[in-house]
């Protein structure tokens, strides 16, 4: 750890060999399935960096990364983060969308002044309903302090980096719905502030290939259906699917503990019995 203390400071500067082409930066869970969009880009030929990516990157400390960024940003603990200090972990990418990204506008529309951006939009209480059954329900699970403590690598930050996020949304009160529906609407009305209309679009998913293909000047897909996927519920799902993968990695060493233990235990009764 360099004298700064930050994990950020631990990684060499960023060599890109590929520019920025593509900023997603509307709500996640806009549209109700969030990584359609992603889908649609890779299939364009876009390497995008999404949640699902930093969650995946979890053994190389994204999630720890972005954590101690969102601290120092939301919390003001430690210096906050350049956009020299988020192109260290999006130098391999072209195109980038959702959370923790879309949680750094100002430092991404610094460090990135070309990209096309893309404002995902969506009937505002569809996105209510979808964020609060799916990030706003993960956070509800009663063991998640637990599992969050035992799992300093993956639940830990990244329970973490959801907390700060909703509470930023909310104002401190994840029943503050006129709060979360104000957070949204503060949100694109900056982007559309920030951004030349020329180099931005608002998207809906139900509008297809089309308007995505045209704004990036790519072909449209042949015989290929925009996608469509990652319900809420299927949210949960595969969040509960990951988390009981690493309570139960998490506490094999404790088993085994014990299992020792027991048999210490079990061997020394036998031999004062004999």
């Amino acid at each position: 750890m360099p004298s700064s203390g930050r994990l950020i400071d631990t990684l060499p500067p960023a060599k890109r060999e590929k520019p920025m082409e593509v900023m997603a930066l509307g709500f996640s869970r806009t549209g109700i399935d969030s990584s359609a969009l992603k889908i649609a880009l890779e299939k364009l030929g876009y390497n995008v960096y999404h949640m699902s990516e930093c969650v995946t990157r979890w053994q190389e400390k994204h999630l720890q990364l972005w954590d101690e960024a969102l601290q120092a940003k939301l919390l003001r603990k430690g210096k906050p983060w350049t956009g020299e200090d988020i192109d260290k972990i999006l130098q391999n990418y072209n195109a980038i969308e959702d959370i923790p990204c879309i949680m750094f506008v100002d430092e991404l529309l610094t460090k990135y002044l070309d990209p096309k951006v893309i404002l995902t939009t969506g009937d505002i209480d569809s996105w209510d309903v979808s964020v609060r059954q799916s990030i706003f329900k993960i956070l509800e699970w009663r063991t998640l302090p637990y599992i969050s403590a035992l799992d300093p690598i993956l639940w830990g930050p990244y329970s973490s980096i959801l907390q700060m996020v909703v509470k930023k949304w909310t104002d401190g009160n994840v029943s503050n719905d006129k709060a979360l529906r104000k957070t949204y609407r503060d949100h694109y009305t900056y982007i559309r502030s920030k951004v030349p209309k020329e180099r931005l679009l608002d998207f809906q998913s139900k509008e297809g290939w089309g308007p995505l293909c045209a704004f990036l000047e790519k072909p449209v897909p042949k015989d290929e259906l925009y996608p469509r996927v990652n319900d809420a519920k299927w949210t949960v799902k595969i969040h509960g699917f990951i988390y009981y993968l690493r309570i139960w990695h998490c506490t094999q060493k404790y088993i085994a503990a014990a299992a020792v233990l027991l048999i210490a235990i079990g061997i020394s009764y036998w031999k004062l019995m004999e």
